[in-house]
């Protein structure tokens, strides 16, 4: 399998928020969170090959304007694919503009830049990715499309790549929320050795159902199950069902 699979610098978020806020001030402009994580799922596939994870994001503006953010999270397909490649972790960059409407609307647009730092072996193709993408939300529904601006994780001639992220959350009880997740991976181009359809061989569909619980001190748990359409030969890695029928859960502590 070659680096086609889409997808988060991190203990810097605890210490650079989690400085207290007094119950008079204003939301902080800087907070974040750490997940610990038994497997780590990102747009239906299991980034960490079933290994246990960890992720943190720093965050900046929660309110209306310019914002952006800095995370980071173990992984652990690269190795995989490319024997040799030492890259364990994915940090990702956004910047971008909020806008708020209707009490509960919210509209976001930017830039996404998706790095894999670490060693690779001569002639590995480096999975680093560039993205835009536009977001909007209403109560507990909301929708997010990110589009390719370049070859989309090391995926030769795959520019134009997108995926859509839909989401439905509900408070079914005091500190309880169920949430659902549809997603769409679309691949563009073709493999320009054999001519085949990166659309065909690497798009899918994926699913998600979970249940969180919040506790005190802004913790939370987090149980999922999620499972995709993609082609099991194409996602497939050291035997390993990367698209598999996951059951994953997270620990989150949420800072300030």
């Amino acid at each position: 399998m070659t680096s086609k699979l889409p997808h988060a610098l991190f203990p810097f978020a605890i210490a650079a928020a989690c400085l207290p806020a007094r119950a008079d001030e204003a939301p902080p402009m800087v907070y974040g969170y750490v997940q610990l994580m038994n497997n780590y799922i990102g747009r239906g596939l299991s980034q960490s090959v079933g290994e246990p994870s960890v992720q943190a994001e720093l965050d900046v503006n929660p309110g209306e304007g310019v914002y952006g953010n800095v995370s980071a999270v173990r992984i652990g397909w690269i190795d995989r694919i490319t024997p040799g490649n030492r890259v364990h972790y994915e940090v990702d960059g956004v910047l971008g503009y909020r806008w708020l409407f209707g009490g509960a609307g919210e509209v976001r647009a930017g830039i996404l830049q998706l790095q894999f730092p670490g060693h690779y072996v001569t002639g590995a193709r480096k999975p680093d990715t560039t993205e835009v993408f536009a977001f909007i939300g209403w109560h507990g529904l909301n929708a997010r499309l990110n589009y390719d601006l370049t070859d989309s994780f090391g995926t030769p001639d795959s520019r134009g790549s997108w995926y859509l992220d839909t989401n439905a959350n509900w408070a079914v009880a005091p500190r309880w929320n169920l949430a659902a997740h549809v997603g769409r991976r679309h691949s563009q181009g073709t493999d320009p050795l054999t001519g085949a359809s990166n659309g065909r061989l690497f798009s899918y569909a994926d699913y998600k159902l979970s249940v969180a619980r919040s506790f005190a001190h802004a913790t939370s748990l987090t149980l999922a199950w999620s499972w995709t359409t993609a082609d099991p030969a194409a996602y497939t890695l050291d035997g390993y069902d990367v698209r598999g029928r996951h059951v994953s859960v997270v620990l989150e502590k949420d800072f300030p």
